[in-house]
């Protein structure tokens, strides 16, 4: 089991919203996906919480 770890993300929601909106490539959208997803509360654990599972 891995140790748990603790994000801090700079950006803010709007900011992520507005960058995955314009973003053009898959894996930078994905990356932005994920940050904006954590930033908005949308997903509060990793995978490993079935709630959670995205």
């Amino acid at each position: 089991m891995s140790r748990p770890f603790k994000i801090e993300i700079a950006e803010s929601e709007e900011e992520l919203k507005k960058r995955l909106q314009t973003a053009n490539v898959g894996s930078h959208k994905e990356q932005l996906q994920m940050l904006w997803r954590f930033n908005s509360g949308e997903v509060k654990e990793t995978a490993g919480n079935e709630e959670n599972v995205w």
